[in-house]
């Protein structure tokens, strides 16, 4: 019995021939019937139609004597030349040339729409906001900025050491040990009160500098639509607002992790998933896509990462991530569904990917030329898209690079040295020969980093100690190297000594001798130590944000900012630069360790100050258009 898998090759093949939809074939000596060949060349004038975009329906009840529309050409003359003569990449070509004939008759026709113009503006601008957010800019603004020359404002609360800052602009929010929350709203600076002020008799009202205190909330809060309350019942310990500016986000030492309406100070939330102090809090710049929430990433003692969404529909916690071996002491968002980690005593940093289910792993540790060496990660703050700068309980500031698993430049001793404190407090002899015989093998001890910030899409990178100096650094246009840019607002007297830098960037590199390194650190040091700090106390945390004269204020619509440009009024400048927020306390946010106060002139100075300052950085000159 034959079957098909039975017959031969060539019977086969005619069978499928006898069906009419194959085409002829291509055997010598055997030619095409008439009515097979009909049907392919209506085929092909249909096929070359569809593609040069012929409206003509008739294609099916021409002849094969009948001229077609565009060529006057026969069925397969045209047939073949489509299939032929034109390439594809030809015809792409020549219908975007038709594109552009109608776009330009509709343009001569109609005209240009200038307010479609100005929101394709407005898209671009936002674009390129994004872009700087995500790392695909990158901006090298620092060596413009005067540092040196910044303002400063140092404003406060009766409460306890502040240990966390937060800033939306124009409002700032900050944190305290005595489980307050407070929220500011900053001073907007304007050019002098003078240049404003040329053409009126009046005298000039000065301008506001410190920051307005607002709202306030302390403790347990009972909401009245559930009279259930809510509150911290210990020290507050870090704070984060949404990039709406919508939500806080504040963890303390009582394992919660809180969720306040922005605007007044309401508690809408409590999460008791983390079994520690919850240390550290950082919301993602932007919203996902994946989902509706604004994205939140929580560290803790315990330990873990925590991921969590917020939204008005409601708050909810999404997943926990392992791997750190030690506290987590600090979290910073990357991109979305990406943060870094810092997991103190395991000394290793962790990228983590939560839509990967992976994290990659970077481990710490001194060179063994470095005379300290690093037992602590304290810090960590993000340069997206792939690297990100640490801070170590070593003195020592890192950049990385998530292609590599070593850092890529380190500046060791950021902060300087400790001085060594008076021969009566470290030693109990009476004897001063004695006591100083004692202490004669005394190292003094560096200044470890307790905070780090950086600028999104910038080359900045800024960092606190207790020195009683906020400090600027400068990554290398090729993110290779760090550059030291001077103390913020120390007016020149510490950046007035090139030496000391120098000796900074080189400190400690592998072919300089380690003890001549050091003592020349030293000495530079000492030539600081006789000049009084500007910040008395600890700078747990800092938060920094870029003023732009295009900036639309909060309330303020695009077509009213557009009208106050245009009308005649005189308008007050918006200033252009940077303002720095930090926060000051008398003791380290993560416990009661207690410090020499920066510095000792002529005798210990005061243990320092409860509170927060606010740095306005003008620009040196006229930053790129770029910027």
């Amino acid at each position: 019995m034959s079957s098909f898998f039975t017959l031969p090759a060539s019977q086969r093949k005619r069978k499928r021939e006898d069906r009419g939809a194959a085409p002829a074939t291509k055997k010598r000596g055997v030619t095409a019937a008439r009515p097979s060949g009909a049907r392919d060349g209506k085929r092909a004038r249909e096929r070359s139609q569809s593609i040069s975009g012929s409206d003509s329906d008739e294609g099916d009840d021409h002849d094969d004597d009948e001229e077609i529309p565009e060529g006057g050409e026969s069925d397969e003359e045209s047939g073949s030349e489509s299939d032929e003569a034109e390439t594809a990449a030809e015809r792409r070509l020549r219908l975007a040339e038709r594109y552009l004939e109608n776009i330009r008759e509709e343009v001569d026709e109609a005209g240009f729409d200038a307010a479609e113009i100005d929101r394709d503006l407005i898209a671009e601008r936002l674009k390129e906001d994004v872009d700087e957010f995500k790392g695909r800019t990158y901006r090298q603004i620092a060596s413009q900025l005067s540092f040196s020359t910044a303002a400063h404002s140092f404003f406060r609360a009766d409460t306890q050491s502040t240990t966390a800052i937060a800033v939306h602009s124009p409002y700032v929010y900050t944190v305290s040990k005595d489980k307050t929350l407070i929220k500011w709203e900053l001073a907007t600076p304007t050019e002098s009160a003078e240049s404003v002020n040329e053409t009126s008799k009046r005298a000039p009202r000065p301008q506001r500098k410190k920051p307005k205190k607002l709202k306030s909330v302390r403790g347990l809060q009972k909401v009245a639509e559930s009279d259930e309350e809510h509150g911290h019942t210990g020290n507050i310990l870090s704070v984060a607002i949404s990039p709406s500016g919508k939500y806080v986000a504040t963890g303390g030492a009582d394992k919660k992790l809180i969720i306040w309406d922005a605007d007044t100070l309401t508690p809408m939330k409590t999460f008791t998933q983390h079994r520690d102090t919850v240390s550290a809090l950082s919301f993602a710049r932007h919203i996902s896509t994946m989902s509706s929430g604004e994205q939140l990433f929580s560290g803790s003692f315990d330990r873990t990462i925590k991921t969590w969404s917020l939204s008005p529909a409601g708050h909810a916690y999404v997943e926990t991530l392992f791997g750190h071996q030690d506290n987590v002491t600090s979290v910073a968002a990357m991109t979305i569904d990406q943060c870094v980690s810092v997991g103190a005593r395991d000394r290793t940093a962790r990228l983590w990917k939560v839509v990967d289910e992976s994290q990659l792993v970077f481990r710490g540790g001194s060179s063994r030329n470095a005379s300290y060496h690093e037992n602590n990660l304290d810090c960590i703050a993000p340069l997206p898209p792939n690297h990100f700068v640490t801070g170590s309980d070593s003195g020592a500031l890192s950049l990385w690079s998530v292609h590599k698993k070593k850092p890529l430049y380190t500046v060791q001793l950021a902060h300087g040295l400790d001085p060594l404190p008076p021969l009566n407090e470290l030693s109990s002899e009476m004897d001063e020969k004695v006591a100083a015989e004692h202490s004669k093998h005394l190292r003094r001890t560096p200044r470890w980093i307790t905070a780090l910030a950086t600028v999104p899409g910038t080359d900045i990178v800024l960092s606190g100690s207790w020195d009683g100096w906020i400090r600027a650094w400068k990554i290398s246009e090729d993110k290779k190297t760090i550059h030291p840019l001077g103390p913020v607002g120390a007016g020149g007297s510490l950046t007035a000594s090139p030496s000391l830098q120098l000796k900074r960037n080189l400190a400690f590199d592998a072919k300089a001798d380690p003890e001549n390194m050091e003592v020349d650190q030293a000495e530079d040091q000492r030539s600081e130590d006789h000049i009084e700090p500007l910040i008395k106390g600890i700078v747990n945390d800092i938060a920094v944000f870029e003023r732009r004269p295009d900036t639309i204020k909060p309330g303020q619509s695009v077509e009213s900012k557009g009208q106050s440009e245009s009308s005649s009024k005189p308008q007050l400048p918006q200033a252009r630069g940077l303002c720095i927020v930090a926060a000051v306390g008398k003791e380290h946010r993560l416990a009661r360790w207690k410090f020499y106060a920066n510095n000792y002139h002529d005798g210990p100075t005061s243990d320092g100050r409860n509170g927060a300052v606010v740095f306005e950085v003008p620009f040196e000159s006229e930053p790129p258009a770029d910027s």
